[in-house]
């Protein structure tokens, strides 16, 4: 009773189970009866070949016993050579009707010949005056034969010819077929078993697979929960510190202003890496808008430039937009285009420290593509780290860059962006030289 209801606790926890025995059951006898169809119909073909073949044989042999039936010796040496040349012919006789009998006068057995014959087929052949070809089977070696009896002599009868032609070599042929049917039978039937057994593991995955995903899915929920009851927190803290600076001005101690001063950096850091955060959530559990329009890309481009020309200003940096020499149009979210550029823009104005900034734009009407560049003049970024750049929270950690805040979240967002757009982001880089970052999307001709 206890294995009944395991039994039946199991079936219920994996259903699938039953389909598996269902392809036990089903597979083998489906294969069974489709073996057994078509060997049947095999062997009714084969047989009624080789019953045309007997047929003609034995006509073939009748048409010349008819002027040699007074010459027995080249009868036999025929028989012979029929035999010979044929090997499934295991018999051959030529009889002659006397009285009532008929007597063999040549054969494939030498010692018959003389031997008077009774066999009611050779009567009914005779008075019907017509071939009979017979299908039986020895009954102790179980070999079937074709036995064909067919007169001599067409106007006027001479005789009979009695040949028998054998199925062993088809028999066995068919034979072998089946039973290597059977055997894959029973690797089907082996097959299935084995997937029963493994089939409570591939379940165990799929459960497994469905809570890791259900965990997975309540860690981004937690997650933007979390970040987003920390802004207001952040956002208090930065706005008191700037109510401190303010209100007390220069009744503040330089160490003191200092410390006011770690305070909002730290606190504007700390909302960056939350709004990174936030934005991987979206993106990944697929709310981020990517709702596309028509726009011009060199109007957003302009407009970001002169939104980072402060920047660049305080560390001495030119800024430079060179604009493609045709306009186009991009159907995009113009929202993300701005993210992905502003990213592009903000780190080669944090990494470089001397020198200038190029952003120019190009189109390839080849390929049908929208090009926008950002070349610096920076620290530049080692081959190794060239190949890790994109993913999450990487940041390649070298003496200049110890001081520079980020999360390294910013070039894996805009990569995402760019590709779930249709483009992509592609990085050149030489240490000590400058970077080269170039994203592109597909093209909208005006």
């Amino acid at each position: 009773m206890k294995l009944f209801q395991e039994t039946f606790s199991f079936i219920k926890t994996y259903p699938g189970v039953l389909y598996s025995f269902a392809l036990i059951l089903f597979l083998p006898l489906f294969l069974y009866f489709s073996v057994f169809y078509v060997s049947s119909k095999f062997q009714k073909n084969v047989d009624l070949i080789l019953q045309t073949e007997a047929l003609f044989l034995a006509q073939s042999l009748s048409t010349f016993s008819q002027d040699f039936m007074l010459e027995p010796e080249i009868l036999q040496e025929k028989i012979f050579q029929i035999q010979k040349e044929n090997p499934k012919v295991k018999q051959v006789r030529i009889l002659k009707k006397e009285n009532e009998d008929f007597r063999i006068v040549a054969s494939g057995k030498k010692e018959e010949v003389g031997a008077i014959l009774q066999d009611p087929s050779l009567i009914l052949s005779w008075s019907q005056n017509q071939s009979i070809a017979t299908l039986f089977s020895d009954s102790e070696t179980k070999e079937r034969f074709w036995k064909v009896i067919t007169p001599i002599g067409k106007e006027k009868k001479l005789g009979l010819i009695s040949l028998a032609l054998s199925l062993k070599e088809t028999d066995e042929l068919i034979s072998d077929i089946v039973f290597k049917s059977f055997i894959l039978i029973l690797f089907g039937i082996v097959i299935s078993l084995i997937l029963i057994f493994q089939h409570t593991t591939l379940f165990g995955y799929v459960n497994l697979a469905r809570k890791l995903k259900e965990i997975d899915r309540a860690k981004d929920e937690f997650i933007r929960m979390a970040t987003h009851e920390l802004q207001a927190p952040i956002t208090n803290i930065r706005n008191y510190t700037l109510e401190i600076k303010e209100q007390l001005k220069d009744r503040v101690l330089p160490q003191e202003k200092e410390y006011l001063e770690r305070i909002e950096t730290s606190a504007k850091n700390l909302a960056n890496l939350i709004s990174d955060i936030l934005e991987v959530s979206r993106l990944e559990q697929g709310r981020m808008d990517f709702s596309p329009q028509l726009f011009d890309p060199e109007k957003e481009i302009e407009q970001l430039v002169v939104e980072f020309l402060p920047k660049a200003k305080e560390k001495n940096l030119e800024l430079i937009f060179e604009k493609p020499t045709q306009s186009v149009s991009l159907f995009l979210n113009p929202i993300r285009f701005r993210e992905i550029i502003s990213n592009l823009l903000s780190n080669a104005i944090k990494y470089t420290f001397q020198g200038k900034i190029i952003i120019k734009s190009r189109v390839d009407f080849s390929k049908k593509r929208y090009y926008i560049s950002v070349i610096d003049t920076g620290i530049g970024i080692s081959g190794e780290a060239q190949q890790k750049l994109f993913q999450k929270f990487f940041r390649e950690r070298k003496k200049e860059t110890i001081d520079i805040p980020g999360t390294g979240l910013g070039l894996w967002l805009s990569k995402q962006m760019a590709q779930k757009m249709g483009g992509d982001i592609l990085v050149e880089s030489i240490e000590g030289k400058g970077s080269n970052f170039t994203v592109f999307f597909p093209l909208t001709i005006k």
